[in-house]
């Protein structure tokens, strides 16, 4: 088969797999960006949605008042009141990878667009439950210079890969000794000449002012130091310009959940507490909900039942599976009583950390909160959503269905890029965070508007089919003449490099 035949089969085996995807692709593919993503602000509310939405903002406001201040929370609190959703896209780390930058983007252009003054901020919360060695390098930065006509990446970390780190939730703040370790490497960079004077002077500044502030230092985890710093870098993207950006507000979805746990399901009759505590539920989960991705599968022995463990000690998460009243690592070293009181020490102590699915039950499926994700997400949210739907049927909580069948499981703000970056006279990359505040102008937020009208959301999600497809299949089912198509190839095929002009660049 020529490369177009190729490709046709390529999208077609991963939309197989990403039903909602297709669905999604079908009715909005050739949709401009631009108008796909002021749909961001159309919410589903009914009474019961507004009965508990009290609950899940008074605990967002209590976690934004302790790292931004009271009138910052309360400009968070009075938008999720009338535009109820945030971004679910993010891993927790700096704001540097290319996925999470135009993500959050996404979500500043549809606030822009809208005259609304109450719609001051991004508000995000990110998956904290990762390791802190993931692909998008959550325990550091990075950013691209060119040598010799090519990019290269330059990693800055605030924790040593030989340290072993576990969970980024778990992390310790960084202190002064990271950061001189940072402000070294910088410093051999410039004498090495694999970065010039303007870069280290810009990557120095930066460190001392966002970095190495008291405040940021102060903090007690690295997730609030990340909450904190990735505010002003955000701020920074656009600084060479006079647009006024919207607040970035970066929380962890793991903290958000075990506040609503410990203050209003461990020991109240909600179906969340029934879920956790009620022995009636466990068939039900373990029929509806095994073999979800990002919840568990018994038979491939991957996920976990709600709840991941990482006791004192470990240096990993560990599975945990129900047996009797208990929840169990499979060794049995570990075990935690599903009763109110262990398991609210447990989260508290951040030995037990909640799954994906509890904490996606919980926001989305309990409080109706509208989650905007990736290309992953939309499809084993949506998976999830029909599953709590069904048990929730078989066992008459019709208050419950009620709420879950207005949450809002399929719009995409993850994978869809605007921000790219253009070096060597015509070439373009993916942008980091760091490469927006480090080499933008004045017209840059404009190139990304003007790019966001000529750019479909298949345009943005055609590139990607290469990295879904690998995801979507083991390795054994991998078919050799689809491995070799390249993101170039489909920008090529399908007219996309024409489209796509950088908004910042490496002169």
């Amino acid at each position: 088969m020529n490369l177009s035949e190729n490709f046709l089969r390529l999208k077609e085996k991963v939309l197989i797999k990403r039903p909602v995807l297709q669905e999604i692709l079908h009715k909005r593919g050739a949709t401009p960006i631009h108008q796909y993503v002021n749909d961001y602000v159309d919410v589903n509310m009914n009474p019961p949605i507004f009965k508990r939405q009290n609950e899940i903002l008074s605990v967002i406001h209590e976690v934004c008042r302790d790292r931004f201040g009271a009138r910052m929370a309360d400009s968070v609190t009075t938008q999720l009141e009338k535009y109820y959703f945030v971004s679910t896209a993010d891993h927790a780390g700096p704001i540097v990878h290319p996925f999470f930058v135009n993500s959050n983007l996404l979500t500043a252009l549809t606030l822009k667009e809208h005259s609304d003054p109450v719609l001051q901020n991004v508000i995000v919360l990110a998956c904290a439950n990762i390791s802190a060695d993931n692909s998008s390098f959550p325990r550091g930065l990075f950013f691209h210079t060119v040598k010799n006509d090519e990019l290269q990446t330059h990693r800055l970390p605030f924790f040593s890969a030989n340290m072993r780190p576990p969970a980024v939730y778990t992390l310790p703040p960084y202190g002064e000794k990271e950061l001189q370790n940072i402000q070294e490497i910088i410093q051999t960079k410039h004498a090495k000449g694999e970065i010039d004077g303007r870069v280290r002077d810009m990557l120095r500044s930066m460190m001392t002012d966002i970095y190495s502030s008291d405040d940021v230092l102060k903090c007690s985890s690295y997730t609030e130091q990340v909450s904190r710093t990735n505010a002003q870098l955000w701020q920074k993207f656009f600084g060479a310009g006079s647009v006024k950006m919207p607040n970035l507000i970066y929380l962890e979805l793991e903290d958000i959940v075990v506040k609503l746990l410990t203050k209003y399901h461990l020991n109240d009759d909600t179906v969340i507490n029934h879920i956790l505590f009620d022995p009636r539920y466990e068939p039900f989960i373990n029929d509806y909900f095994d073999g979800i991705f990002g919840s568990f599968s018994r038979e491939s022995a991957t996920g976990t039942y709600l709840f991941w463990a990482l006791p004192k000690g470990a240096r990993y998460n560990q599975q945990l599976w129900r047996k009797g009243n208990y929840l169990v690592t499979k060794d049995e070293s570990y075990k935690v009583e599903m009763t109110p009181e262990a398991v609210g020490e447990a989260i508290r102590s951040k030995e037990l950390i909640p799954s994906l699915l509890l904490s996606f039950m919980t926001v989305s499926f309990y409080y109706g909160l509208k989650c905007l994700g990736g290309f992953n997400q939309v499809n084993y949210l949506t998976l999830m959503k029909n599953a709590y739907i069904k048990m929730n049927v078989d066992l008459g909580n019709y208050r419950s269905i009620e709420v879950c069948a207005r949450a809002q499981t399929k719009e995409i703000c993850d994978g869809l890029t605007l921000a790219f970056l253009g070096y060597d006279g015509g070439r373009v990359a993916l942008a980091s965070g760091l490469d927006m505040a480090l080499y933008g102008d004045k017209d840059s937020w404009e190139k990304i508007v003007s790019l966001s009208k000529q750019m479909t959301l298949e345009d943005a999600i055609n590139p990607l089919m290469p990295e879904i497809y690998r995801i979507s299949y083991d390795e054994k089912e991998w078919e050799k003449g689809l491995l070799s198509i390249t993101e170039k190839d489909i920008n090529q095929l399908t007219g996309l490099d024409r489209k796509v002009k950088p908004c910042v660049d490496i002169h």
